[in-house]
């Protein structure tokens, strides 16, 4: 009986040995397995250190790119800047010296239109004068001119009635030849009045007194016809001229009025196009300096050196100097 009991127990404690062997054994497969584990964690730790390390010397480098860059775009600010107030100040002087041409080319047309009408109202003036003055002659002439033909007409009836009927018609031939050559010949009054006298005479004879002196005064009457035919003749020569200076200061007038019509109508252009060109260089400028795209600035850039005329020599400078940043490169390579 104790024998038995006595192998039970021992049976009892072999088999608790080799749980607790067996369980020993689990614990130091674990333990194998997180030691395992453990140095791979450790391995993943450097390797994500490493990594780490990597990308923090490559953000600072990035940084430091980033923040050179952005010096370089706040100095490239202000130069713009320096450029765009020059720009301004200039289209300011150029904007107050058109305003000041302007002015001054208004009150030249003003002036010029004022003298201009001053001679022409002084011009239609004279032309009226003289217009007046020419219609007074022409119908004092012809006045003169009927009363001297009725007076004819009475001394020749006179001379009919008395009997020289012959003599009062070869005269009136002979003064109708008179009055022919006077027509012909009206610049020399001093040898028509002595034709007509001569031709008097030689048809009156020494015993015809009354004949005689009708005779010198038609001479004189035909001189004094031929007189008035030639202040008439100047005073018509005298209108024709004074037309032809009205004619000729209307013209000159009319072109010098279109003249300062078209300086005027190129200086409110030239004026325009200059403030328009001022917005749009301040827009391209604006976009330089807010846009992402870093094609769009290379292209708003490219923009700027051409609308500010920058020469070859500056335009490869600023090439230059942009070459080597990250926006310039990755514009170029897009």
């Amino acid at each position: 009986m104790d024998e038995a009991s006595l192998d039970v127990n021992q049976t009892i404690e072999i088999e608790k040995l080799d749980e607790m062997e067996g369980r020993l054994d689990g614990e130091k497969a674990s333990a194998l397995y997180y030691q395992q584990e453990l140095r791979q964690l450790k391995e993943e730790f450097e390797r994500y250190k490493v990594r780490a390390q990597v990308v923090l010397k490559n953000k600072n480098a990035k940084d430091c790119s980033l923040a050179k860059e952005l010096e370089e775009a706040r100095d490239q600010l202000a130069e713009l800047k320096e450029k765009y107030i020059n720009l301004r100040i200039h289209d300011d002087k150029a904007e107050a010296k058109h305003c000041r041409e302007l002015e001054e080319c208004q009150q030249g047309i003003g002036m010029l239109q004022q003298g201009h009408k001053q001679e022409l109202d002084q011009a239609e003036a004279q032309y009226r004068e003289s217009l007046l003055r020419l219609e007074g002659e022409l119908h004092r002439q012809r006045d003169r001119t009927m009363a001297l033909l009725q007076e004819k007409d009475q001394e020749l009836e006179k001379l009919k009635s008395i009997g020289y009927r012959d003599t009062g018609a070869d005269f009136r031939a002979t003064a109708d030849v008179g009055r022919s050559k006077n027509a012909n010949n009206i610049d020399d009054p001093a040898q028509e009045e002595s034709d007509i006298i001569t031709q008097a005479l030689r048809l009156a004879g020494p015993n015809e007194p009354t004949l005689l002196l009708y005779a010198e005064q038609l001479a004189r009457k035909e001189v004094e016809i031929g007189s008035l035919r030639r202040q008439k003749h100047r005073l018509e020569e005298d209108v024709h001229q004074l037309q032809g200076r009205l004619i000729a200061n209307g013209e000159r007038y009319d072109e010098e009025v279109a003249e300062l019509r078209g300086q005027l109508d190129k200086r409110h252009r030239d004026q325009g196009r200059e403030g328009a060109n001022l917005e749009y260089l301040k827009n391209v400028i604006y976009k330089f300096l807010t846009l992402q795209d870093t094609r769009g600035r290379q292209q708003t850039l490219t923009a700027i050196l051409t609308i500010l005329h920058f020469s070859p020599q500056e335009k490869q400078a600023v090439v230059k100097q942009h070459q080597n940043q990250a926006w310039w490169t990755a514009g170029m390579r897009r």
